[in-house]
């Protein structure tokens, strides 16, 4: 690896269909007071434009084929005015929508094997803060002298809707003393955890919404697994990362995301409750939390109507039983 000083720093994007969002996202990238050596845009083979407009902005350039029907493109930006390093943009268009998983698969595993030494991982709807990356480092090396242990980061992801600087996009809960979620746990404000941040930094993160973490990472534990398609395929990984890494959000590192809607019932809520089957497998009483998941579900599909239970059932079923996959099936 290399000098502590000198470690490089590939950001990796995910994106399907959302070519605003992500222009805002690459834009507050390009933006960084510390700017990533390269940014892994993975394209899920949108239909919107994305690439034409990646184009026009000259962020991409003409593209090549490679393995498996992925196709690529290479681009180095300049520095900028104020002399911020170039970026290397890398645009890969798969050849299929795979997913989240299936994206943050092949952008960890690129930007992992062309060895850089930190990853920044985030979907296409975070717009990270002018210094948000800044922030990281400065905490990454905080840590590195004063932590016994290894550990990853995350941006504090805060609401666009509600831009108070208070509400976040998604709830920070907290970690008991056997490193699991607590329960029933879920602080909406960042007020109402500050008197559990230390030195900046709150013991908690929110997979791939701004995570900073080794690249090492990759031989330790793997990829995301790309089988899970969408929806937990993050929280797999974080608590994968967590038996070898402690979790913290910095607190100075701050990041606008949408806040998604609660009450929505559409066809990636089967993935979502197939999905936290994996997911419980990870901490004790796993068949207690999965009951608790097939009652609430159960509950979730009834007030939603006969199409929404049947969905959820099949959820339940491919859960138990290990289906994975991207299920056409559920899909409208």
């Amino acid at each position: 690896m290399a000098d502590r000083e000198r470690q490089t720093i590939a950001a990796v994007v995910v994106t399907y269909n959302r070519k605003v969002l992500l222009a805002r996202c690459l834009d507050a990238l390009l933006a960084q007071s510390h700017r990533p050596d390269a940014i892994y845009v993975i394209d899920n083979d949108s239909t919107d434009g994305t690439y034409e407009d990646l184009l026009d902005r000259g962020l991409t350039v003409a593209l090549s084929s490679s393995e498996e029907g992925i196709r690529e493109s290479v681009r180095t930006i300049g520095a900028d005015s104020s002399g911020n390093r170039p970026v290397t943009i890398h645009y890969v268009r798969m050849p299929e929508n795979t997913g989240g998983a299936g994206g943050f698969h092949e952008g960890m595993r690129r930007s992992a094997a062309a060895g850089f030494d930190w990853l920044w991982l985030m979907d296409d709807d975070l717009e990270p803060f002018a210094h948000a990356l800044e922030a990281l480092i400065a905490k990454k090396r905080y840590l590195e002298e004063t932590s016994p242990r290894p550990f990853l980061l995350n941006c504090l992801v805060l609401s666009q809707d509600l831009a108070d600087g208070d509400t976040l996009a998604f709830p920070l809960q907290e970690i008991t003393t056997r490193g699991y979620p607590r329960l029933g746990v879920y602080h909406w404000r960042l007020s109402e955890v500050a008197e559990k941040v230390c030195n900046g930094l709150y013991r908690w993160a929110c997979p791939f919404n701004g995570t900073f973490l080794p690249a090492r990472i990759v031989t330790e534990i793997g990829l995301p697994n790309k089988e899970l398609y969408i929806r937990g395929d993050e929280q797999d990984y974080l608590w994968r990362a967590a038996k070898k890494l402690d979790p913290y959000t910095v607190i100075d590192s701050q990041a606008h995301h949408p806040r998604p809607r609660v009450d929505a019932f559409d066809w990636k809520q089967y993935y979502h409750i197939r999905n936290m089957f994996v997911v419980n497998g990870h901490f004790n009483f796993r068949w207690l939390r999965n009951l608790k998941l097939i009652v609430l579900s159960l509950a979730l599909g009834l007030r939603h109507g006969r199409r929404a239970t049947a969905l959820v059932v099949r959820a339940i079923a491919d859960g138990l039983a290990g289906r994975l996959g991207k299920r056409e099936q559920v899909h409208p």
